[in-house]
C-alpha cells in the first residue's frame, strides 16, 4: 500500500499547495510578510480574540502556556484597539 498526501506536491503542478496558496500581506504594524508565516497567523488569532468578550479573552489567554504567544497576542490586541 502507498500512502499519498497531497500535501507536498499534487499531480497536475509543481507547485506545492503552500506555494499556490500563500499571499504576500502587510500587517498594520507594518511588517511585510505573508500569509503562511507565525507573524501572520498570531495576528489573525488576535483579531478574532478581540472580537470575543473579555472573559472569553481572559480565559483563552490563561490557558495558553507558551508566553511569547501570550506576549505577542496581548501585543497585536493593543495595536488592534489602538486603531479602532
Amino acid at each position: 500500500m502507498y500512502k499519498t498526501l497531497m500535501t507536498s506536491k499534487d499531480l497536475f503542478t509543481p507547485e506545492t499547495i503552500k506555494e499556490r496558496n500563500m499571499r504576500p500581506v502587510t500587517l498594520p504594524d507594518g511588517t511585510q510578510t505573508d500569509t503562511w508565516s507565525k507573524e501572520y497567523m498570531l495576528y489573525c488569532e488576535a483579531l478574532d480574540l478581540s472580537r470575543k468578550p473579555i472573559e472569553k479573552r481572559r480565559e483563552w489567554l490563561n490557558r495558553l502556556k507558551n508566553k511569547d504567544r501570550v506576549e505577542g497576542l496581548k501585543t497585536w490586541l493593543r495595536l488592534i484597539w489602538k486603531n479602532k
